[in-house]
């Protein structure tokens, strides 16, 4: 098993997952240039957020599963099916999640406000397994 971490992550937005083109991770693995053109709504961070990327094999075919993880006082509509564009300090950007099954799981918790006045935030854990479960693109 290998894991990879991304640099610095300076933005995090979500989009239903309608939105995406179709058959994203067979594009991506065969090459071609991922675009986004839909709209997506930007996440407003209250910590540092990381995305971690294990690869291993499984039955002799590669697989993938990114874990983004990322707190925030926004709230996000985790009953719809969505897809997680983040955006690199280096200037690349990539998607998680697909417009086919199975989408990202999505598992939040909540945690009270220290007394020295910090906020109460949301902390989120974004996970998706597939063959690519991190796909570079473009906006």
């Amino acid at each position: 098993m290998k894991c990879i971490s991304l640099p610095g992550i300076k933005a995090v937005s979500y989009l239903p997952t309608e939105y995406l083109p179709a058959d994203l991770i067979y594009q991506a693995l065969s090459g071609y240039q991922i675009y986004i053109t839909n709209q997506s709504t930007p996440i407003t961070q209250n910590s540092t957020a990381i995305c971690d990327l294990e690869q291993s094999p499984d039955n002799n075919t590669p697989i993938e599963k990114a874990k983004l993880t990322f707190s925030t006082l926004d709230s996000i509509p985790t009953s719809t099916p969505l897809a997680f564009l983040i955006e690199t300090v280096n200037g690349d950007n990539y998607v998680i999640g697909t417009r086919e099954r199975p989408y990202p799981t999505i598992k939040s918790s909540k945690t009270t406000s220290k007394p020295e006045g910090d906020p109460a935030v949301t902390r989120y854990e974004v996970t998706f397994t597939a063959r690519k479960a991190l796909i570079l693109c473009n906006p």
